[in-house]
C-alpha cells in the first residue's frame, strides 16, 4: 500500500538538457541551480540527472512562494 505522497510508477528521469526545456529555462542557468543546490537535481559521475516530478513539485512551490512575498 502507498503511503502519502509516494507513487506506484517509476521515476521519468530527465538529462539536463530535457529537463531545461521542461522547465523552459536556458541550460546553463539551470546547471548553475543544481551545482549552487537550488533545484532538486541528482548528480551521478560528471552526469546531472532530474527527476520529473520533482522539478514539478519545485515549480509549484516557487509560484506559492513567489505568491506570498
Amino acid at each position: 500500500m502507498l503511503t502519502e505522497g509516494e507513487s506506484d510508477s517509476m521515476a521519468t528521469w530527465l538529462t539536463l538538457e530535457e529537463a531545461a526545456k521542461h522547465l523552459k529555462i536556458g541550460k546553463s542557468s539551470l546547471y548553475q541551480l543544481a551545482r549552487e543546490g537550488g533545484i532538486p537535481a541528482h548528480k551521478y559521475g560528471r552526469v546531472w540527472r532530474f527527476d520529473q516530478e520533482e522539478l514539478d513539485q519545485w515549480m509549484k512551490q516557487k509560484g506559492k512562494d513567489a505568491k506570498h512575498e
